[in-house]
């Protein structure tokens, strides 16, 4: 009949212990769900969030851009009208003759401010559509 010695014994006794722990930890691995093919499940469902996440405040800021790139050129029209108006109002004791004869210029002098205006809706839009887009993140 062998008898171990107490070393051989603490070996043995590390070993099973070794084995329990490792099982263990397999056991929460399992649980956790943290197999390699649910670590590759959950890293598609996130990549398949954020993608959506990403083409829903595409879809805003493209539209937040185009409302208001349509609202400039209506300030742009509305200015126009207005101050081909204002330039040639009845003041200064101009007569009809005067107001239709300056007419063309106030029509052209504000039509080139207009223009101005309008030289400005791109930029605008542009930065409406990256505000937009990153308010996204803000309540994601």
């Amino acid at each position: 009949m062998s008898t171990k010695t107490a070393h051989e014994e603490e070996i043995d006794r590390l070993r099973a212990r070794n084995e329990e722990l490792e099982a263990q930890l397999k056991s929460k691995h399992r649980d956790k769900g943290t197999s390699p093919t649910r670590r590759a499940s959950d890293s598609w469902s996130e990549a398949s969030r954020s993608k959506r996440d990403s083409m829903h405040r595409m879809v805003r800021g493209m539209t937040m851009a185009s409302i208001e790139s349509v609202r400039l050129v209506a300030d742009s029209v509305s200015s126009f009208a207005d101050s081909v108006a204002s330039r040639n109002e009845a003041r200064d004791h101009k007569t009809t003759r005067d107001l239709v004869t300056n007419l063309p210029a106030d029509i052209a002098g504000s039509f080139a401010d207009a223009v101005s205006d309008l030289v400005e809706v791109p930029a605008k839009s542009a930065e409406k559509y990256a505000s937009s887009y990153r308010e996204g993140d803000k309540t994601s």
